[in-house]
């Protein structure tokens, strides 16, 4: 039995260390390679990890979509007050969201152009000093 504990244990600090190599560097972006390179490929994903102070926002996350592709947001959070705003190529908001539901959202590309994500994080009440959460992204 100790050896499963310490094993679990082991595995949560790989984990926790890697997520936060991950969160230093910078992201990897999905939609910036040309279509016709994921011919093969049904959906392009990427998860990415954000770590946000209280009333902080990401810089706005660009994922190149062609008309009628789809960009499906799930965020994964810890109950933190995190919301998130899509716009579409041409800069307008789609809508703002909150991050605490179970379920991802799908955003239709009207035209050929980028899709914008952006985080920002309200007021934490409690004593995390950073929020964080991660965030998978898909386009199909």
């Amino acid at each position: 039995m100790k050896k499963k504990i310490v094993s679990a244990a082991l595995s949560t600090v790989l984990v926790l260390s890697i997520s936060a190599s991950v969160m230093a560097s910078s992201p990897t972006d999905i939609g910036t390679a040309a279509p016709g390179s994921y011919t093969n490929l049904e959906a392009r994903e990427v998860v990415k990890y954000y770590s946000l102070a209280s009333y902080e926002e990401t810089e706005k996350e660009a994922f190149v979509l062609n008309q009628g592709e789809e960009l499906t947001v799930f965020v994964y959070n810890s109950g933190f007050p995190i919301t998130y705003t899509v716009y579409d190529a041409d800069g307008q908001a789609l809508g703002t969201y909150n991050t605490n539901t179970p379920y991802g959202r799908i955003f239709t590309a009207q035209k050929n152009g980028p899709m914008y994500v952006q985080f920002k994080a309200g007021a934490n009440s409690s004593f995390v000093k950073k929020m964080n959460f991660s965030a998978k992204f898909s386009i199909s």
